[in-house]
This record gives C-alpha cells, structure tokens and sequence, in this order.
C-alpha cells in the first residue's frame, strides 16, 4: 500500500476532503450507559495522484461496543444564511460536508486518495454497569493480507452510569417522508417496518417524544396544499355523528413503546402559523373515502367544533387503554403563531380548551404575550427570544431552534463547528429546561411539501433551510442509517445526564457554579463556551467529582 497519513480525532472534529477543522484525540471518558466516539482520518501522501484500499479490524476488550462508520461527504448549496450569521462558522462557503455515517461491515474494503482526507467514525457504547478502567480500542488497516498501520483509542469508563433521561426531546416525525422516500404506500406492511427502524434510531439517541399523526399534521404544509394522508384514526362519517377506529393508533403506540418512547406528542389541531383552518381530515361517508376537513373549513367554525367535540374524548379514552394517560401526552394548538394571529389562536384555544383540561399543551412561539395572555400555559421558545421567559422564571419551559435561530445561538447547521452543536446540552440542564423540540427528524421534502426529495442530492430543501436543519437520518436501502449531527446530538444530552448525577452528588448550586468556573462566568445561550476543550475539561472535573 502506499505511504498514508493517519489522524487520530475528536468526535467534534470536521473532517473536510481537503482540511481537518478540530482537535486530535486518543481517549475520552464515559459513564454506564454512555455513547462516545472517536474519528480516524486518512489519506494517502504520493508524489503523484494514487489510490488504495484497506480493511479495518478492531481489537479491544469493548469490541463488542464499537460500531464503525465512515464518514460521507454531502453537497450542501446553502450552507448559511446569506445575510444572517455569526463569526463562528466553518464555512458559510457552499461544497461538500461530512454528515453521513454509512455503517462498515465485516471485510468491507475503504478506499484511500492521494491529499484527499476521508474518515472513519468509531462509537463504543458503554453497556450501563460495566466495570471501571482503562480500556484500550486498537484498530488496524489492513491491506493485501498486511497490517500497514495501528493505532489505539483509549475509553475510561467511570464506576457510575448515566441517570435516565429527564428532558422531554422531539424531533418531529414524519411518517409520510419515510413512505415517500422508500417508495412503498402509506401504512403497508412495509412502510410499518420501515417507521419502527426510524422510531428505533431516534430513541436511541435521546429521542423520548414522538410526534403522533392522530390526523394527518398540517406542518410545512403550502396554504391550499396538502401532504400525503397518514392519519392513525380512521373515521366514518353518518350524518352528522361520527364512528371512530383506533386500531392502527394502537398499533403505532405499541410500536412507541416498544422502542422506548416515553410520550406521544400528538399532531397540531390546527392549521399551522395561527390557526386559522382545520388540517386535513378523511373520513368514509357513504362507503366511500373522501377529504371532511381542510384549509377551507374555518377552524372556529361549527362543524369542525363539533367534530372535535366528539373525537376528543374517545382519543383520550383509547389512548388511556393503551398504557398512555396524561403524564405521557402531549397535544399541539398551531405551531408559531404570529402577533396578528392571536384572535384566531384564542378561538381554536377555546374549542379544545374544556376538552383537553388537565393535559399538557405546548405549542413553539416566540412572543412572550401570548404566555402573559395565558394563551400558551406550556411555551416551547425559540433559543433567540428566551430572554423574557428566563426572566420571568416559568417553570416547565421548553425550547427550540429551527433555520431562523442562525446567530449567536447553538444549532445544529452543516456549517457550524460540531461543538456548537453538542453544548446545548450543557444549556439545557444550566436553565432547567423541561423539554426541547426540533422540527427536522426526517423531512425529505421541498419547502412547504412542494416536491419530494432524495436527501442524498438535496440536503437544503432546494435552499430553504441551511443544510442540517431538515434531517438527521438518512434512508439506506430498507433501513436508516444516523449522521455525524444526530451522534453529536445525543453527546449533549449524555452531558446533560452527567450534569444530573453531579447534581445528584453535590446539589444544583454546586453544578451550576461548576459549570461557571470552567467557563469563566455565567454562560447564556447566547454567550458559551467556543472551544472543543472544554468538554474535556468539564469530564475532568466531574472524575474527580464522582470520586
């Protein structure tokens, strides 16, 4: 094999085909119960254009946690808001990114490139009660029968394990992008299949709300325009009563619980941007399937009313049955409503008000009136309009980010270093926050649902949302595979959990005040720590913590 180059990298490093932007790194610390991960970059060093292929073989006492990706490269056309950003940007430079992590099989052979970096992503997870030490995870590059390279990552693994996750977390779900993106219909034996894997990736990484389309969710949906039916309940209509079935609910909350979600979140009532019209509704009348409801039916109106009048109660009682009472629900008004959209807020709040008395409704917003107005009880805020609402001290606060939260503010954007990503963990547990929601799980369609796409050759919703915000999984044959963003995720909320059991040991105070020694001050969502070092530095002091 010809002469290559190895770097041995952090999990926060970007590794880009002609640039390293990070930190090396040979050894990280982790608790039961914890996922950590490493990176190994190469390339080949020829005078003239080459390339090699090698295999990889892992030998180490915790081989039976280590899963090895390699890292794809995706192109990204809008990387960054033209003229909304900060200085703390890789890039705001359109090209490839590294976000894709294609899982590496047995045998599988990798190809090297004379001066073009590639990666390999290796993640150990660390069974919970697993034996303290130093456990060493050495990989070889094999080529032609030879080991031509060796190198060695080092996992301490602490005598504690990870308390159970306390932050409710939603990335929203879309059913219909999944059905859409595999080509198989809607609620097939196939598409059943295919939604259980996606529900099993995102409860494995911290995931524990899922997004319920009781009725088909009117999100990112064009006014007038509709999105594939996937609506759980089936409906018939007669006169103007209403005959409800449950059983593929059922069935969808099984596979909930079966793959380790806590909560359903169920879909927006209303229309999307104030709640102005009812989503889309199909139901049987006269033996035959048709559209009830939609963006001509008012939402305050009479007929849509009494139709919720009569689902409501029967959807909490089925959903009671199902092991889901109302500690493990959460229902939706309409997402974002705007200042000049209260009225008709306020009106659909009404309807469903006295039906859904004792039950949790949240809704993302950035205005603070309409929690002084007691229209929204439970606020999911955008990071960047926080202010008043840690002023005023709300408990059970939620948050969020999406495309607009470009500046100053953690996310999750191709284009931002992966640290600005992994510290809102820290953030969420520094300011108590009950719950975070996104709203890109899996959206592989245009802007407002226009066109369907295939992820791999659009990542920006054709230059809607900075690469990033649209999706963490990507399909792969009749599975799914995560990204480089989803682990790095999930990395800030294991910190999170870390942060509750220091708390567990020493009390809020002494957490808080940890956190700002090693930063220096208070950080803020808006002011935090701009360095993948701290993190290391942050397991230091929680080792000599734990003892």
């Amino acid at each position: 094999m010809n002469p290559i180059e190895i770097r041995q990298l952090s999990s926060l490093t970007k590794v880009f085909c002609d640039r390293i932007v990070g930190e090396d790194c040979r050894a990280e610390t982790a608790l039961g119960g914890q996922e950590v991960a490493f990176q190994l970059a190469y390339r080949l060093v020829t005078e003239k254009f080459s390339h090699d292929v090698f295999s990889l073989e892992t030998d180490s006492p915790l081989s039976d946690c280590v899963t090895l990706y390699r890292v794809g490269d995706l192109i990204s056309e809008y990387p960054a808001h033209l003229y909304r950003y900060d200085e703390d940007y890789l890039t705001r430079t359109p090209g490839a990114f590294p976000d894709p992590l294609y899982p590496i099989v047995a045998g599988e052979r990798l190809l090297a490139d004379t001066g073009l970096w590639r990666a390999v992503w290796i993640s150990v997870r660390v069974p919970a009660g697993f034996p303290a030490g130093e456990y060493p995870v050495t990989l070889r590059l094999v080529s032609a029968g030879e080991c031509v390279a060796t190198v060695t990552y080092t996992v301490k693994v602490l005598a504690f394990d990870l308390p159970a996750q306390k932050l409710k977390h939603t990335q929203w779900f879309h059913c219909d992008c999944i059905a859409d993106v595999h080509g198989v219909p809607v609620f097939s034996e196939e598409h059943w299949a295919l939604m259980e894997k996606y529900v099993r990736m995102a409860a494995e990484h911290g995931i524990n709300v899922l997004l319920t389309p009781v009725l088909t969710p009117p999100l990112d949906t064009e006014i007038g325009g509709e999105r594939p039916t996937v609506q759980l309940v089936q409906i018939e209509k007669s006169g103007e009563a209403y005959t409800f079935d449950f059983s593929r609910l059922e069935r969808y909350a099984a596979m909930a619980e079966r793959c380790g979600m806590r909560y359903l979140e169920i879909n927006h009532l209303f229309s999307q941007w104030g709640a102005f019209a009812a989503p889309k509704v199909v139901a049987t009348v006269d033996g035959e399937e048709r559209q009830i409801f939609g963006w001509d039916t008012p939402a305050a109106g009479e007929a849509y009313k009494a139709f919720l009048e009569a689902l409501i109660p029967q959807l909490i009682a089925a959903l009671e049955r199902m092991g889901f009472g109302r500690e493990r629900l959460l229902f939706h008004i309409s997402d974002e409503p705007k200042d000049e959209q209260t009225e008709s807020y306020r009106a659909a709040l009404a309807i469903v008000s006295p039906l859904l008395e004792g039950y949790t409704v949240i809704d993302a917003l950035s205005n603070y009136r309409y929690y002084e107005e007691d229209l929204v009880r439970h606020p999911v805020v955008s990071l960047d309009h926080l202010e008043p609402f840690l002023a005023h001290h709300i408990e059970g606060l939620w948050c969020y980010y999406c495309c607009s939260q470009c500046e100053k503010v953690p996310n999750r954007f191709w284009a931002m270093p992966s640290r600005r990503n992994r510290i809102l963990g820290v953030l969420l547990y520094r300011y108590h926050m009950d719950g975070f929601l996104q709203w890109g799980f899996n959206f592989y369609y245009s802007h407002h649902s226009l066109k369907k796409l295939d992820p791999y050759r659009c990542t920006d919703a054709e230059r809607a949302f900075q690469s990033g915000d649209a999706f963490v999984v990507y399909p792969y044959g009749d599975d799914v595979i995560p990204s480089l963003t989803l682990k790095v995720f999930a990395e800030g909320l294991a910190d999170l959990r870390m942060l509750e059991l220091l708390e567990q040991k020493q009390g809020r105070v002494a957490t808080e005040a940890l956190l700002d020694k090693l930063y220096g001050k208070t950080m803020t969502f808006t002011d935090y720590p701009r360095e993948d070092a701290f993190f290391v530095r942050l397991y230091e002091e929680a080792e000599k913590l734990l003892g």
